[in-house]
């Protein structure tokens, strides 16, 4: 199938294209865990060439789908913390909700998330914000900067 297809040629995507084909996947709810495994394989060493957006995707994918990637995951955290203040609030929202739903622990992450949403706080819609709030509730992550200004 399509699955298939696409996991033979993923050495020639680049990461939007790796980030967007599971982000695909998980957003019709289609189960592909060879592909999965395939673009969490083929992204881990190129994480570093990943865009904000394609990191958060990445991450929203994996945990949507509920495909475990530890490894991944760990890759992800360590390549977005230092470069938050480039993430838009909406990608933010959505890496805290992939960390939270994966049940992947990253407090590293999640501390830097909270220093760079709350002074921005005020860019995020409403869905991002419960988003936000929830993600550290269900992590069971507390920030009281970030509990105050939510």
């Amino acid at each position: 199938g399509v699955a298939a297809a696409a996991g033979a040629s993923l050495s020639e995507c680049n990461s939007l294209e790796l980030s967007t084909t599971v982000w695909a996947y998980a957003r019709v709810s289609r189960p592909a865990p060879a592909l999965f495994d395939s673009v969490a394989a083929e992204s881990e060493p190129r994480i570093g060439s990943f865009s904000p957006q394609s990191l958060a995707n990445t991450a929203w994918a994996f945990a949507a789908a509920r495909h475990r990637a530890p490894s991944l995951l760990t890759a992800v955290a360590a390549e977005s913390a230092p470069r938050l203040q480039a993430f838009k609030p909406l990608e933010l929202a959505n890496l805290s909700w992939a960390y939270a739903t994966a049940r992947h622990a990253a407090p590293s992450l999640l501390e830097a998330i909270a220093g760079e949403a709350t002074p921005r706080l005020g860019q995020f819609n409403p869905q991002q914000l419960s988003c936000l709030a929830w993600s550290y509730a269900k992590a069971g992550h507390a920030n009281a900067r970030l509990d105050a200004a939510v």
